[in-house]
């Protein structure tokens, strides 16, 4: 990894304040060497809120294109546009038909008048039209993941009292459904296309009022009297449920000014946006990572292209939209890596020689200084690893989760451009750091950027301090992006924000001498072995999921027992090939395959040197994928470590009660 021979300087620590017991010095970015005390401001281009960012860039890019979608009439099935103008002029009308039909009535919670709207569907122009609605009139927006079970959206619908719902039309019946069992608040639904006959029949008889968008707009427009609201900097702008893995959602209260402040973000990366630049919008707008690309684009002017609703055929998209800009998790990124590497070993003989030559001689260039392109090699070698992505990729950001750092370096030699690594969560509204296209390294998540300070928090049972060399300990952060709290939950607020201001991450960081942090391990969802040594679930998950043959794995230990068991979803295709080399009927009882994953896991343990009590020992297979669908995992891909357990008890007494 080299980290300790950066030439980068990242981040500092400040030696004129000295540190609390327990804590290490406050970590700055190198950027306020002279002015340690200074952070960005909630403040960008003279803007405090995020609707006059979007009034700005309606002035300035009125007639740019927008919001683009996908033309199913037309050959080829093109993407179509709305200008800034088209888009400001629906939500106006939106804005204003909403208000006159009283869609968000005033609810006071927590000694703060409210108004919500909720929204419930994929990434589309009436999504985000209706978000630029609220925005405009100081509504809340509730929105939720489109995957959403019942049980999450009846108990976010209660808390908030949400009157209304904007949805997709294929979530009308479990809304009604809902409005009648659980969620008597609901009154109002809002369909993102045309109402059918049954529909509104179905409404009438569950006694809910049923509109369409085009019908709100159109109401608006014929009631331009009507009065609306400018949001101020300390209005929520959303409401954003952060994933239940252990327990209930809660509902994160994020600023106007929240947002406003992480716009500094792009300028401090080197990232230059221009109106010419476009994205592709398919990770969830109920997520802060997709939240933050479209307020960037909202102050800034370049567009959305919105995938087609199915993930599976995203590159598609891609091919058709041909991207600038690509925001993306490691997920999708080592679903295509995978791909690539499948058909190179399939071609094998001199294609995969030269292929692998190329990877190797870039970034040995690439790591001494010798920058992200080659003349050969772009060309004649990773060619068609760009054209995957349109050919014509600027900038690509990964965030959400950690990537390792040979899939990161492939694609940055492949594509020829910095791919930034950010890492955050929703408290920090997005970024907390973020990569430098000047250090080539992996196996960090860079630096601070301008608007927040971290520092570490000793956790002294799992044995991280401060005074380590280098230091570790839990992150904290501070600054201009920080959330307001969780809606309702002051229990779960006081523990992760202290009397001090400082917010808690969970995350346990290492800081290098240039600044640079890495993520190491996980404060939370920590249990003991019968040793009584800490074991980080987390932590070993994202190690073994490396492993070719496990696709999906839940680490499991209990504090009576001495080892460790796994329950894991063998990888598909590569299970596939290990039975056809076998020439063996694919057969996921086989104790054979189970000696063969358990062998590949003990090697990736010793790889990443971890001790004997962290090594798996006995594993379960499950032959179905772990999904939002069946509770097992959040819409962020994390583990319900609570319904996994419940789900697979049987299958965890079995193999403890089982000798060795």
């Amino acid at each position: 990894m080299g980290n300790q021979q950066q030439n980068h300087v990242y981040s500092f620590f400040r030696e004129d304040k000295e540190p609390l017991p327990g804590y290490s010095r406050e970590l700055v970015c190198i950027k306020h060497k002279d002015n340690p005390d200074r952070l960005d401001p909630a403040e960008y281009r003279g803007c405090k809120t995020l609707w006059e960012l979007f009034d700005n860039s309606v002035k300035k890019y009125g007639d740019r294109q927008f919001l683009g979608t996908r033309d199913s009439k037309q050959e080829g099935r093109p993407y179509v546009w709305t200008t800034y103008q088209q888009t400001y002029d629906k939500m106006d009308k939106f804005a204003r038909g909403a208000e006159q039909l009283g869609l968000s009535p005033v609810t006071n919670a927590e000694n703060t008048d409210y108004k919500f709207m909720g929204i419930f569907g994929k990434n589309r122009e009436e999504w985000v039209v209706i978000d630029l609605a609220c925005m405009r009139n100081s509504v809340t927006i509730v929105p939720f993941f489109d995957s959403l079970g019942p049980d999450a959206l009846a108990f976010v619908i209660n808390q908030t009292e949400l009157t209304t719902m904007c949805i997709e039309n294929n979530q009308f019946d479990l809304l009604v459904k809902l409005k009648q069992q659980r969620a008597p608040s609901l009154k109002n639904i809002v369909l993102f296309d045309d109402a059918t006959l049954s529909q509104r029949e179905k409404a009438q008889e569950a006694g809910l009022n049923l509109y369409t968008v085009k019908e709100i707009i159109q109401l608006g427009s014929e009631h331009p009297e009507v009065v609306l609201v400018e949001p101020k900097p300390e209005t929520i702008y959303m409401f954003c449920y952060t994933s239940g893995t252990t327990g209930d959602p809660k509902g994160a209260k994020m600023s106007h000014s929240g947002f406003v402040a992480i716009q500094h973000l792009h300028e401090h990366a080197g990232i230059i946006f221009t109106p010419e630049d476009v994205s592709i919008s398919y990770l969830p707008l109920a997520h802060i990572f997709e939240q933050a690309n479209l307020t960037f684009s909202i102050s800034l002017g370049y567009s959305h292209g919105f995938y087609s609703g199915d993930p599976l055929k995203l590159l598609e998209d891609i091919v058709v939209l041909k991207p600038t800009f690509f925001v993306t998790v490691p997920r999708i990124l080592n679903r295509v890596y995978g791909k690539i590497m499948d058909g190179v070993n399939q071609k094998g003989g001199v294609a995969k020689w030269l292929f692998n030559k190329a990877v190797t001689d870039k970034t040995y260039y690439l790591n001494n200084g010798q920058g992200y392109t080659h003349k050969l090699y772009d060309k004649t070698v990773f060619g068609k690893v760009k054209d995957l992505f349109g050919g014509n990729l600027k900038y690509m950001i990964t965030a959400s989760a950690p990537i390792s750092g040979e899939v990161l370096t492939f694609f940055k030699v492949a594509l020829g451009i910095h791919v930034y690594e950010v890492y955050g969560q929703t408290e920090s509204n997005g970024p907390i750091t973020v990569t430098s296209p000047n250090d080539p390294t992996a196996g960090h998540v860079g630096g601070l950027i301008t608007t927040n300070v971290v520092r570490l928090k000793d956790v002294v049972e799992m044995g991280y301090l401060s005074t380590d060399n280098p230091p570790r300990g839990e992150l904290q952060f501070k600054g201009n992006n920080s959330f307001r709290g969780y809606f309702k939950n002051p229990e779960k607020t006081a523990e992760a924000v202290g009397e001090d201001g400082w917010t808690s991450t969970g995350d346990v960081a290492v800081v290098f001498p240039n600044g640079s942090i890495k993520i190491v391990d996980r404060a939370k969802n920590i249990f003991k072995l019968c040793q009584g040594e800490y074991i980080a679930p987390e932590k070993l998950e994202n190690v073994y999921v490396q492993c070719p043959l496990v696709g999906q794995i839940f680490v499991y230990g209990d504090s009576l027992q001495a080892y460790l068991l796994a329950v894991i979803v063998p990888e598909p295709e590569n299970s596939k090939k290990w039975f056809t080399e076998k020439g063996l009927e694919p057969n996921f009882e086989s104790e054979e395959f189970k000696k063969a994953i358990i062998a590949s896991m003990d090697a990736k343990a010793k790889e990443f040197n971890l001790t004997s009590l962290e090594k798996i020992k006995k594993i379960h297979l499950h032959n179905q994928p772990f999904t939002v669908a069946n509770d097992l995992i959040t819409p962020t891909f994390k583990i319900k470590r609570n319904v996994a357990k419940k789900v697979f008890q049987e299958f965890i007494d079995k193999m403890y009660s089982e000798p060795l």
